[in-house]
């Protein structure tokens, strides 16, 4: 939930109903901490319901402050398991003068860390810990890859097809400066429970070794570019690390377990068509991840394509044509903005200065002089206004069309009168009017152009060239191709340190 009020009303009505709350954790004893102060706290006990963390404990007398219930804090301890635990960024939902007995929840993540084992006697002080597991929530996916099965019966081998797609394997080039690191091996499959997704980072021969300090930088990118594949927001519940894991991703020395309520995306797009056939997928993962995630990465750092992702996701969720067009049309104008910024200054003039001001401008001006006693007639002003315009026609006007041409040709869009009525026709109209069709028929046909080409444009600028599942053409197969050549891409170097095992 986006307002705090309505989060924290539900929360509330969770922790009043200890029924439905799950008992996850005890603290047996550590500090509450946060703003410059910091409190000793007996124990605490952790709940969770929905995917929601919730704390309880009593604190010292004097403590509290009124203030703090707008502010953020951070409980560290030992669990009665032995597990170094830390929970980031609670604040108060309840909080009991005459016992001082407190209620929290979290709003990031809670961290724990197996103290019990020993580290592997190779293990250097400061090495990196590598990424091992992902699991994450809301990415629908119909796998790619299939597991064989063998089956015997007395003496033999059955020979019955049985074939269980059941994971997706692909690789990933990212280099990031600081980084040399940039060739890593995937691996999606069902998590244990639930219907969330895990991807293993595991399988590492012949490819890179991923730190959790690496992933972390483009952490942000990486979901973002999850969530356009899927037509979705992807959401990571939990981030495994450490010297030591179980190999079916269900534990590691570090776990990171985040706070938020549980999203089920039985609702998402399937213009990139990931959830609908194995053979579908095959191909999508291994052309957008080999080299996509590279260009969202950099390109997001120069247009925030990250939220532009977002908006077209949640307007895709959203009910109310209205709303979802509106949020379109802002992340359109905000892409618009981003790009402008990031070309500087651009060419001022539209035709080379030499050929206008020599050739074409005289022409016009010889034109309009001969027609000066015919235009004075009809309104003795025009003629200076008309001069005047001529003057400064060549100049070219930073204006918002002209921003959505610039973004619409860079984004490899075709500029036909389909195109055209979005720029100069349907978005004034809306923006100005809050009207972008006659009827609902023609208001979701212009939503779904709106939205096909704002995903083109992405999927244009990270070169992505699989399937894609239109509901509205606005344009035909060969204007698109025209504006959207094939691209060279230059030869990159893959850097693996782990050997391929004999």
């Amino acid at each position: 939930m986006n307002n705090p009020t309505c989060w924290g009303a539900c929360c509330m009505q969770a922790l009043n109903n200890r029924l439905i709350l799950k008992h996850q954790f005890t603290t047996l004893e550590g500090f509450l901490s946060g703003n410059g102060r910091r409190c000793k706290i007996p124990f605490a006990l952790v709940f969770e319901e929905n995917g929601v963390y919730f704390v309880e404990t009593f604190l010292e007398k004097d403590f509290f402050e009124d203030s703090d219930f707008s502010k953020r804090f951070t409980l560290t301890g030992v669990t009665e398991k032995g597990y170094k635990i830390e929970i980031v960024d609670i604040t108060f939902l309840q909080f009991k003068h005459d016992n001082c007995k407190a209620k929290f929840v979290c709003r990031n993540y809670i961290k724990l860390t197996e103290t019990k084992r020993d580290l592997p006697k190779n293990d250097k002080k400061g090495t990196e810990k590598p990424i091992h597991f992902l699991e994450i929530e809301g990415f629908n996916i119909k796998f790619a890859d299939h597991t064989d099965t063998k089956k015997y019966w007395k003496y033999g081998e059955i020979d019955i097809l049985d074939v269980n797609f059941d994971h997706t394997t692909c690789a990933i080039f990212l280099q990031i400066d600081g980084f040399e690191e940039n060739y890593f091996q995937l691996i999606f499959y069902k998590a244990k429970t639930g219907n969330n997704i895990l991807i293993d980072f595991t399988q590492r021969a012949g490819y890179g070794l991923l730190t959790y300090k690496h992933f972390k930088t483009f952490r942000k990118q990486f979901l973002s570019f999850l969530s356009l594949l899927n037509g979705g927001d992807v959401h990571i519940r939990r981030e495994l690390t450490g010297d030591y894991y179980r190999i079916d991703g269900s534990d590691s020395e570090v776990v990171y377990n985040y706070s938020f309520t549980e999203k089920s995306n039985n609702f998402t797009s399937d213009y990139i068509p990931i959830n609908e056939h194995h053979s579908y997928s095959s191909a999508i993962f291994n052309q957008a991840f080999r080299y996509g995630l590279h260009d969202f990465y950099h390109n997001d750092l120069k247009f925030d394509l990250s939220s532009i992702v977002s908006s077209i996701n949640s307007a895709y969720s959203t009910s109310g044509i209205h709303e979802a067009y509106s949020i379109l049309i802002n992340a359109l104008e905000k892409l618009c903005t981003k790009y402008q910024i990031s070309i500087g200054e651009f060419e001022e003039y539209l035709i080379d200065t030499n050929l206008w001001e020599l050739s074409i401008k005289k022409k016009l001006l010889t034109v309009l002089n001969e027609n000066k006693s015919l235009i004075h007639s009809d309104n003795d002003k025009a003629f200076d206004i008309f001069k005047s315009k001529i003057g400064d026609i060549n100049r070219r006007k930073n204006s918002t069309v002209q921003k959505m041409y610039d973004l619409l040709q860079f984004g490899c869009i075709p500029i036909n009168q389909n195109v055209e009525n979005l720029i100069t026709k349907e978005r004034h109209s809306a923006v100005h009017k809050g009207e972008f069709g006659e009827n609902s028929s023609e208001m979701i046909i212009n939503y779904q152009k709106l939205d096909h080409i704002l995903r083109d444009i992405i999927l244009n600028i990270i070169d992505y060239r699989s399937y894609r599942k239109p509901l509205y053409e606005y344009a035909t197969i060969d204007e698109k191709k025209k504006a959207y050549p094939k691209k060279k891409r230059e030869t990159v170097i893959h850097f693996c340190s782990q050997s391929i095992k004999s």
